[in-house]
């Protein structure tokens, strides 16, 4: 258990967030149980085609003996009572079935091939709670980053408050401008407040996906090393075909469509003979005295025998349920077409979008420097009497906007980065 003061202090990396994903978040944990749930129904389906023996115990108690009328000739019919007061029954029977219609072994294989399609099921949840926690610790990060920017901006305006508070003093500037000073400082304000509760919230979510008290504020630590998150130029077709045999959606959808190809022919098997043999040991006692009777009134008994059913008309509900599965067959591949169309144009948006974040963030990281320079200058002017609070406004809105920008298009970097590796259907979303 990791309290809240302790997680308070803690340094939190990307690749502990999401190793306490993997331990904590409860959707994860369900695909895990499911996985575990599809490795039991292998061994139930396993158990269809096994022996089955079961022991019974029976006690009847006769409180009217039936009656029978047996005619016997010149002296008329005369009434005979069958049975006793108690009957006791023991008996131990084993049933193995032979063939059923290829039902068992069919089940068999259906229950192993949802087994595969459940470790994809846990590969997607793994995928995609890596791509939420990126997003969430990057969130939480940008947010910072944010907060940070908009306190910036507020200090700032206090400081040129102060200076435009001096040149009022020695008579440069007007009341006029001094109220439009103050004006701006009061609007920086809000900003702050919103960035200090977007950066709150971020952080709490961040929390909640992997397990960590949700009024915990970690310290996240990030590489700053940018080339990290850059990739090598890649062939974007050749990228599409490796894209569908790693996808696990794809996997799924062809499991799915292989297992409803299996259920065609177990409804099929609904026309086809079933055969079992069984066998039976009993022990058998009757009595008519009100005690449990001794071993030497136990009779014994014991058959072998196998049993045919052959199916003749069953009011068409075997082709129903065939013609059904077919359906389903035929609806599955449609939608495992339509889903490779839909992932191709995925990974398409995600390749761009990686590219744009590139370029915004190449651009912004020189926006900056210049937005930094011009503000000095504009400030400097102001002082001396020779530019003007517009111009020196300007400057530091300009400046603001700038990080601001270069803040977003680093997040939509390193997020647009684990986007297109999920894209791609890589196992691992951190570069």
């Amino acid at each position: 258990m990791i309290t809240g003061t302790s997680a308070a202090q803690m340094d939190l990396t990307l690749e502990q967030a999401i190793q306490l994903g993997l331990q904590n978040n409860e959707e994860y944990l369900r695909a895990v149980k499911e996985h575990e749930k599809a490795g039991w129904r292998v061994t139930e389906a396993q158990s269809s085609a096994l022996p089955q023996l079961e022991a019974s115990l029976n006690y009847v108690r006769n409180w009217e003996l039936p009656t029978f009328v047996v005619p016997f000739g010149d002296d008329g019919p005369q009434e005979v009572k069958f049975g006793t007061t108690n009957s006791y029954t023991a008996g131990l029977t084993l049933t193995q079935p032979i063939y059923i219609g290829g039902k068992v072994f069919t089940a068999l294989s259906i229950a192993k091939t949802y087994k595969k399609l459940t470790q994809e099921q846990l590969r997607l949840a793994r995928q995609n709670l890596q791509l939420q926690v990126i997003k969430s610790f990057y969130a939480a990060i940008m947010a910072d980053e944010l907060l940070r920017v908009a306190a910036q901006a507020e200090k700032l305006a206090a400081e040129g408050l102060e200076v435009t508070r001096k040149l009022f003093a020695q008579g440069l500037v007007s009341d006029y401008e001094v109220l439009r000073a103050q004006v701006r400082l009061a609007n920086a304000r809000p900003n702050r407040i919103d960035a200090e509760a977007g950066a709150e919230l971020a952080y709490k979510n961040l929390n909640n996906l992997i397990g960590l008290p949700v009024d915990s504020k970690p310290r996240l630590v990030q590489d700053p090393q940018i080339d990290r998150y850059l990739l090598p130029h890649f062939d974007l077709d050749s990228a599409r075909m490796a894209m569908l045999e790693k996808r696990p959606e794809i996997k799924m959808a062809r499991y799915q469509s292989e297992i409803y190809k299996k259920a065609v022919s177990i409804a099929w098997g609904g026309w086809r003979p079933s055969i079992f043999f069984q066998t039976s040991l009993q022990y058998q006692a009757q009595s008519d005295l009100d005690r449990f009777p001794g071993s030497d009134d136990f009779k014994r008994s014991s058959y072998s025998g196998i049993a045919i059913t052959i199916p003749i008309f069953d009011s068409w509900r075997t082709v129903s349920q065939a013609k059904q599965a077919k359906i389903d067959l035929a609806n599955s591949r449609l939608s495992e077409t339509e889903l490779e169309e839909n992932l191709i144009l995925e990974l398409e948006r995600c390749w761009y979008d990686y590219q744009k974040a590139r370029e915004n963030l190449t651009a912004g990281s020189e926006t900056v420097e210049m937005a930094r320079r011009g503000l000095d200058i504009a400030r400097l002017r102001f002082e001396n009497g020779v530019g003007t609070q517009l111009e020196m406004f300007d400057a530091e809105v300009a400046l603001t906007a700038a990080e601001t920008n270069k803040i977003i298009a680093f997040n939509n970097l390193v997020t647009g980065l684990a986007a297109l590796l999920k894209a791609l259907g890589e196992e691992d979303l951190i570069r």
